[in-house]
């Protein structure tokens, strides 16, 4: 079974050029710093979740709506704290991202 956990908030800030991913509170307490990670993306460029780390053994999956939604799957850095609570797409990564409201956040 992978690790999955469930995104709590999510926010887009194009002018901070950032996007924010929170989750669960320490899903990974060894998760934090720089990490590589997948995109996953719907056919509009919402973020649908990510998957961070996910070729090692602290991999954690932090999703925002259901896997069915993906349709693309893109590679990125992104930056965590608290062990995976928050999750910060910037840079190049965060342009990858569709701006406005990201429907799968109720």
């Amino acid at each position: 079974m992978l690790p999955e956990t469930r995104a709590t908030s999510y926010a887009h800030d194009p002018a901070l050029g950032k996007v924010f991913v929170y989750a669960e509170a320490g899903a990974r307490p060894e998760l934090n710093g720089d990490h590589d990670a997948r995109l996953l993306l719907d056919a509009k460029g919402h973020l649908v979740g990510v998957d961070v780390a996910p070729d090692t053994d602290h991999r954690l999956i932090v999703m925002l709506g259901g896997h069915e939604a993906v349709a693309n799957v893109t590679d990125a850095r992104v930056h965590v704290e608290g062990g995976g609570r928050k999750v910060t797409l910037h840079g190049h990564a965060e342009k990858l991202i569709t701006a406005g409201a990201n429907p799968y956040v109720f």
